[in-house]
C-alpha cells in the first residue's frame, strides 16, 4: 500500500511539475483560496491509481468529497496542498496521501515534485525523504527557533489570526506562513523547522504530514498540553495542535495557553 501511495503522489506531482509557471486560469477565485482545474486533474490521477490496484477502499479527497467503497480503508487526499502557491508560481506545494485502516493512520506520503522531495512513512517504520531517514530537531532554545503557524481557511478571521500569533512573532527567531501544511510537517520531520503551531485545521490537509512527523519523533499536544491522539477521518473535524521535537513543547505550550 505504501508503495501504490508513492506511484500515486508521483503520477499526480508529474502533472503538476508540468503545469508549474504555465498560464493558469482559476474556476474560481476568492479573498483567501483559489480553484484550479489542475487541482482535478491531479486528484483523477490518485484515484486512477488507487482504484486500479484497491477498488474495494473508499477515498475521501479535497475536490470530489467521499467516495464510499466500505469501511476498512479510506484514503484521504489533498492532491494540491498549496493551491494558492502554485497558482502565482511560488514553488512549495505538494501532493498528499494517507491512509486509515479502521481510523488508524497506516502511510502517509507527501510528494514536492518541484523539490523532487518525496517523503514517506507507515506506522511503527520510521519516516523517509527519499529513502533517507529524517528525525526531529532537538532544537531547546525558542529565541533560535523556527516554526510555522496553520490555520483553517474559513474558520479564523485575520484579527484572530494576528492575536494568537503574537507572542510567536516576538520570542521565535522566525515564524512562517507557507500555505501548504503537508510540506510544513515533513520538514519539521527531517529537523527543518522546529515547531508549527495549528489552529483549527481540516486534516485531510496534514494526515499524511502528522504520520510522517510522528514517526520521525514529533512531539504532538494539544494547545493546553492535552496529549493528541489522531481520530477517523471526518470532513468536519477542525484540529488545533503544537507540534515540535520535544525540547521546546512545554514552553510553546505556556504560550499558547491563553488562547486554548
Amino acid at each position: 500500500m505504501l508503495e501504490i501511495a508513492k506511484e500515486a503522489a508521483l503520477t499526480a506531482g508529474a502533472y503538476l511539475k508540468q503545469r508549474f509557471s504555465q498560464q493558469l486560469f482559476p474556476e474560481l477565485e476568492s479573498h483567501n483560496d483559489v480553484k484550479l482545474v489542475e487541482d482535478r486533474e491531479s486528484e483523477s490521477r490518485i484515484i486512477e491509481v488507487i482504484h486500479r490496484h484497491f477498488p474495494d477502499h473508499s477515498i475521501y479527497s479535497e475536490e470530489i468529497g467521499t467516495i464510499s467503497r466500505g469501511d476498512e480503508y479510506l484514503w484521504v487526499i489533498d492532491p494540491m496542498d498549496g493551491t494558492n502557491n502554485f497558482f502565482v508560481g511560488h514553488p512549495y506545494f505538494s501532493v498528499s496521501i494517507a491512509l486509515e485502516h479502521r481510523g488508524e493512520l497506516l502511510v502517509g506520503v507527501v510528494y514536492n515534485p518541484i523539490a523532487n522531495q518525496l517523503f514517506w512513512a507507515e506506522k511503527g517504520k520510521g519516516a523517509y525523504l527519499n529513502g533517507t531517514p529524517m528525525h526531529v530537531s532537538n532544537k531547546n532554545v525558542l529565541a533560535r527557533a523556527t516554526g510555522s503557524y496553520v490555520r483553517g481557511r474559513e474558520a479564523l478571521t485575520k484579527e484572530q489570526e494576528i492575536e494568537t500569533t503574537r507572542d510567536l512573532f516576538l520570542h521565535t527567531k522566525r515564524l512562517m506562513r507557507n500555505y501548504s501544511p503537508a510540506l510544513d510537517f515533513c520538514l519539521l520531520a527531517n529537523g527543518w523547522l522546529d515547531y508549527i503551531v495549528m489552529e483549527k485545521t481540516n486534516m485531510m490537509d496534514v494526515a499524511a504530514g502528522v504520520l510522517i512527523a510522528q514517526e520521525a519523533g514529533a512531539k504532538m499536544t494539544g494547545w493546553c498540553a492535552e496529549a493528541f491522539t489522531y481520530e477517523a477521518y471526518h470532513p468536519e473535524l477542525l484540529v488545533s495542535m503544537i507540534v515540535s521535537g520535544g525540547a521546546l513543547q512545554d514552553e510553546l505550550c505556556n504560550m499558547m495557553r491563553d488562547y486554548c
